[in-house]
């Protein structure tokens, strides 16, 4: 056996029942297309410590196929229509999502133990989706059982389903119906594109649609092959709660907070500080003063005119950059005053939602850090009935200053990953590690 052994593959159809719809194309919203040429989110869930029997894996396939009803989107093919030119989710009786039985002789407990990821092995436990043309699979999974002991759940979703919120109800429901052997009772979801409401969203779905995918039914995945890409290099930090309440404390002092100022949410510290971090290990100094950006997602739900439920599983995520240069994040009070520059383009970013314009970011020309996910959002408690994971990886980042953020295993800590090129990967481990522990400068 050669690291993963492939055993077989199945598909997996939804059980009928009265929430499922017969045969039907749901249309994307202009949130969704954004997302269309991108690969499919890939996610690694390990399990070092499941006591797993021939059984686990009938049970693992049979509780999707009683999740997916509520799902149902998720056992659909992203798919073309010639004839309108759009591209919908087509379900139908045949409809379901492939399900790939390995073996593996690799030592999971190294894998769920290293901050630096072995990316090759990783990639080994998700299925391969990579498509250049329509139509393609909504979701695939793998369940891979380790001679060692244990078992990895690999997930591939296409992100034009569901934003990571959708993600994280699916996974954590999904779980719960393995374990429990039924549906868990209470999962209130909205499907439906007709409900998301938002001016010239088909104007701006349209103009979308031809940026990312102009040549239809072909598509360009992003990102693309790069054999520089072998160069980068993964790792994950797990901060706990006293170290973000030290940043915090830090950024309320060097703003010059009083007891009246609000004070800084999780994300905006901990932006402030990779973003901070990666721009010194990428050689930003305060006497070069190169630009630099941070880019990264807001969700919009609550600030759409009118506002959608947190129960809409699609996408609804609104980008917004953050501009600074190197004399300012260097500065004396930098970490202070970038937390501060991230909070006002949050609040800018809310008003522009809700009073429905569109968010133009520009061109940009500098270095750029793209920070994905959400502190709030986790899957640490998918428990299938094998115990919940020992460690989680986001195997969808692709390029140098990527960074994914989510809840942590623990109550109160945050999991963030980072890609970066060797050299600088190095580097920002020394600085960010360090920079969790000074005090202010002022």
């Amino acid at each position: 056996m050669a690291g993963v052994r492939i055993l077989g593959s199945s598909k997996v159809r939804a059980r009928l029942d009265d929430s499922l719809p017969p045969s039907s194309s749901t249309h994307l919203s202009f949130f969704d297309v954004w997302w269309l040429s991108l690969q499919p989110m890939k996610i690694v869930l390990l399990y070092p410590d499941a006591a797993i029997s021939p059984a686990s894996f009938d049970s693992f396939k049979s509780s999707l196929s009683l999740i997916l009803p509520r799902f149902y989107l998720l056992a659909g093919d992203l798919t073309y229509q010639p004839t309108t030119g759009e591209v919908t989710i087509v379900c139908s009786d045949e409809s379901g999502v492939t399900v790939t039985e390995a073996e593996s002789d690799l030592d999971i407990r190294c894998l769920a133990g290293e901050p630096k990821h072995d990316m090759d092995s990783f990639f080994k436990l998700v299925p391969d989706v990579a498509h250049e043309e329509l139509p393609v699979p909504i979701l695939s999974v793998q369940f891979t059982r380790f001679t060692c002991g244990g078992v990895a759940v690999g997930i591939a979703l296409h992100h034009v389903a569901m934003d990571g919120m959708g993600t994280c109800k699916f996974i954590d429901s999904w779980a719960k119906t393995c374990s429990d052997g039924s549906v868990p009772s209470g999962i209130n979801l909205l499907h439906d594109r007709a409900l998301i409401k938002y001016p010239n969203m088909d104007g701006l779905k349209n103009e979308t649609l031809m940026d990312v995918a102009p040549n239809l039914p072909k598509i360009i995945p992003y990102p693309a092959p790069d054999p520089d890409r072998k160069q980068l290099f993964q790792r994950s930090f797990t901060l706990d709660a006293t170290t973000i309440q030290v940043l915090k404390q830090r950024a309320m002092q060097e703003k010059g907070a009083t007891q009246n100022s609000s004070p800084p949410t999780t994300f905006e510290v901990l932006a402030a500080h990779i973003w901070i971090s990666i721009a010194r290990a990428m050689g930003i100094t305060s006497e070069n003063n190169k630009p630099t950006f941070l880019f990264s997602f807001l969700d919009g739900r609550p600030f759409l005119p009118p506002p959608m439920s947190s129960a809409y599983t699609g996408n609804c995520l609104f980008n917004f950059a953050v501009a600074s240069s190197g004399s300012r994040l260097m500065a004396a009070d930098g970490f202070g005053r970038t937390c501060e520059c991230i909070s006002e383009t949050v609040y800018t970013t809310k008003d522009v939602i809700k009073r429905g314009n569109k968010v133009n970011l520009g061109s940009l020309d500098g270095i750029k850090v793209s920070i994905a996910g959400s502190n709030r959002l986790g899957v640490y408690g998918a428990d299938f009935g094998w115990g919940k994971p020992s460690w989680m990886l986001h195997a969808s980042l692709h390029n140098d200053g990527e960074v994914v953020i989510v809840a942590g295993k623990e109550k109160g800590t945050v999991q963030i990953t980072v890609k970066l090129n060797y050299e600088a990967m190095e580097e920002f481990v020394n600085v960010f590690s360090k920079g969790l522990y000074v005090t202010s400068k002022i």
